[in-house]
């Protein structure tokens, strides 16, 4: 929504426009369904028992010394100004963590209990982390919110292309390469050429060329 560089403060906005795309698009799905899907006992309690498993760990590591490692780990090499070494080590650095995370342990009881909430944040925790620092490793330039001190240039070729992460069975972090979708003629016609020069590529910017042209024909 906001292009690669969020503004402090529009959170609300991707709240409601995204909130609103993931119900409507999770309703007509449910609507186009034969039947309605059933959960698999199993799968319930297989949840349960992960769920449970930090409170009946009870030699676990602390929770909290877990997220602190983490977020030193993320501030210190993955932060504002990237460096290839630095991801790498932070990829490494990750692994380990993910270890360790699998083994955390809680104490007391389920009712507000916020260490073993963290316990169970700390999986989510470490899916975000390792799926920003694989993406900023990947992608060599810099580009809004995202800089790369090897690669302080932004790049026409990159900005075609997104990054998406999915979590595999194994545990582990895919990292794939999917087109951004061309704009629209309607709204890329909405832009000036120079300010478009600094960020498509050239046959980009011949075809805007050849979209101007055909809307002054139309128009005469």
């Amino acid at each position: 929504m906001h292009g690669s560089n969020r503004l402090g403060g529009n959170s609300l906005s991707d709240l409601l426009v995204f909130g609103k795309r993931a119900g409507e698009h999770a309703s007509s799905y449910v609507d186009a369904l034969a039947k309605r899907p059933k959960v698999a006992t199993a799968d319930v309690e297989a949840a349960l028992d992960v769920a449970l498993a930090p409170l009946n760990r009870q030699s676990g590591e602390n929770p909290y010394t877990l997220q602190q490692d983490l977020q030193a780990v993320m501030g210190d090499l993955v932060g504002i100004i990237r460096r290839a070494g630095e991801l790498t080590d932070a990829l490494k650095r990750l692994q380990e963590l993910k270890a360790r995370v699998a083994n955390v342990g809680a104490t007391g009881g389920r009712r507000y209990n916020p260490g073993w909430h963290l316990a169970l944040d700390l999986r989510n925790m470490m899916v975000v982390s390792e799926c920003t620092a694989k993406a900023a490793l990947e992608r060599e330039e810099s580009r809004g919110g995202h800089t790369r001190e090897d690669f302080p240039a932004m790049s026409p070729d990159w900005r075609r292309v997104n990054l998406v992460c999915s979590l595999e069975k194994s545990g582990d972090v895919h990292l794939e390469h999917k087109p951004v979708p061309t704009m629209r003629g309607e709204l890329i016609s909405l832009f000036e050429r120079t300010e478009l020069s600094k960020y498509l590529t050239d046959d980009e910017l011949t075809s805007f060329d050849a979209l101007a042209e055909n809307s002054k024909t139309e128009a005469k």
